[in-house]
C-alpha cells in the first residue's frame, strides 16, 4: 500500500474521480441494499466524468460556474502507479477525493459545508480519509449530510468533532434518508 499525497485536483483527475464516486457507490449502496443497482448505475461513468470535468473545470478557474452548477474546492488523493507522469497535472491513481463548497443549503448552519468525502474500500483505515478531511475543512467550523444507515461514516466524523443535529432529509435522486452533522 503506497502511502497516498493529497493535492488539489485537476481537470484531468476527472476519470479519476468518476471512477471511485461508482466505485464508492457501488459498496456503500448498492451491496448492501440500501440504493437499488439500476438507479446507481443509470448515473453512467461518461455522465459521471462530464460531471466531473465540469465541477473540476469550473473549480480551475476556467470558467465561472453557470445555472445549474456551484463552485466547489475539489482535493483528490492519489497514489502512485507505475509509469505515467504528470504531464497535465493527473499523476498518480485517485484513490479518494473530497469537495467542498460555501453550501447547498439556503439555511445552512455554517458557511461550508463538507459535499462529500469518498474513499476507495481497499483505502478504509489507511488514513486517506483523515488526509483528506484535514486538507479540505482543517478544524474550521462546517457541515455535512451523510447517509443515515452508514455507522462507519458517523463514526468516523464524530471523532472530528461533527454532532448530528437532527436535521433529516430524503435525498429524491437516490431515494435515502440523510443526516445533518455540523461542527
Amino acid at each position: 500500500m503506497h502511502h497516498a499525497r493529497i493535492r488539489p485536483a485537476v481537470i484531468a483527475d476527472a476519470p479519476g474521480i468518476a471512477r471511485v464516486h461508482w466505485d464508492s457507490h457501488q459498496t456503500t449502496y448498492v451491496e448492501p441494499g440500501r440504493v437499488a443497482r439500476d438507479r446507481v448505475e443509470a448515473w453512467t461513468m461518461s455522465d459521471r466524468v462530464a460531471r466531473w470535468t465540469a465541477n473540476l473545470a469550473i473549480a480551475n478557474d476556467v470558467y465561472p460556474a453557470p445555472e445549474g452548477f456551484h463552485r466547489m474546492a475539489i482535493w483528490v488523493a492519489v497514489v502512485d502507479g507505475g509509469g505515467g507522469g504528470d504531464r497535465d497535472g493527473g499523476d498518480g491513481q485517485v484513490v479518494g477525493w473530497a469537495n467542498t463548497s460555501a453550501g447547498r443549503d439556503p439555511d445552512g448552519p455554517r458557511d461550508l459545508e463538507l459535499e462529500g468525502l469518498y474513499v476507495l474500500d481497499a483505502n478504509h483505515g489507511t488514513g486517506v480519509g483523515q488526509a483528506l478531511l484535514d486538507v479540505a475543512i482543517g478544524d474550521r467550523p462546517a457541515y455535512l449530510w451523510a447517509l443515515a444507515d452508514n455507522p462507519r461514516a458517523h463514526a468516523f466524523y464524530r471523532r472530528n468533532g461533527f454532532v448530528a443535529d437532527g436535521t433529516e432529509k430524503v435525498d429524491p435522486f437516490w431515494e435515502i434518508t440523510e443526516v445533518r452533522f455540523v461542527r
